[in-house]
């Protein structure tokens, strides 16, 4: 998996908690500056700049989409925010969010997301049989036809495709893609199920390139 590394960060985030969780997460390998709210955030981009930033919407002077009139349209932003609607999500995309994740997250898999969109774009293109996917703006096709995937069903196409040949379990797939102990593989069994539907409507070439090894699990075509 890769992760973020010496990268400028800034991490917008009014909850001290929260904010203090990142800051340390991030430090070990970045330079990490910090901001509890929305002007000091605005004076940071202002007198510095930044590989990415790290934002809460809701802060207490003012709503954080407000800090994309002072940064470059090249530094992805990650929104982190307790605002889960369709709604908030469609909004924060469509005023230049590199992606939005919605609390609770581990720092592990803020890191993942994270990291997928620092990549160059060279490293962050997947091909294999006819399929792509574009890791950082999160588009899937085959060949010249283009496939509607759902958040949950890019990434486990992702994480099969980043291991051609070896089978996981519903259990395995759940732990490496959320980085979080399984609460119901049945979940997962469910996406597999509209993932590959989605494929063989596009081809029955592209349908048939995640398997089922009986009692093992799934893989990706090798």
């Amino acid at each position: 998996m890769k992760t973020v590394e010496q990268k400028r960060l800034l991490v917008v985030e009014d909850s001290d908690a929260i904010r203090q969780e990142i800051s340390e997460f991030f430090s070990a390998k970045n330079d990490v500056i910090t901001a509890k709210n929305l002007a000091e955030a605005v004076d940071c981009v202002e007198k510095q700049t930044f590989d990415a930033v790290i934002l809460d919407l809701v802060l207490p002077d003012g709503n954080g989409l407000s800090i994309f009139e002072h940064l470059r349209d090249d530094v992805p932003v990650i929104i982190l925010s307790d605002l889960g609607s369709d709604e908030n999500i469609i909004d924060g995309i469509g005023r230049g969010a590199a992606d939005y994740i919605v609390k609770p997250v581990s720092t592990n898999v803020l890191d993942a997301r994270l990291a997928i969109r620092l990549l160059p774009p060279k490293d962050a293109v997947i091909c294999s049989h006819g399929l792509s996917l574009n890791l950082a703006d999160r588009t899937a096709g085959f060949y010249d036809k283009t496939i509607d995937l759902t958040a949950s069903e890019f990434n486990i196409l992702a994480f099969l495709m980043s291991h051609p040949g070896q089978v996981f379990s519903a259990l395995d797939i759940y732990e490496q893609v959320w980085k979080l102990p399984h609460l119901n593989t049945q979940t997962i069994r469910i996406h597999l199920h509209n993932l590959r539907k989605k494929l063989l409507l596009v081809s029955p070439a592209c349908g048939s390139l995640i398997m089922t090894e009986f009692g093992k699990g799934y893989y990706f075509i090798p």
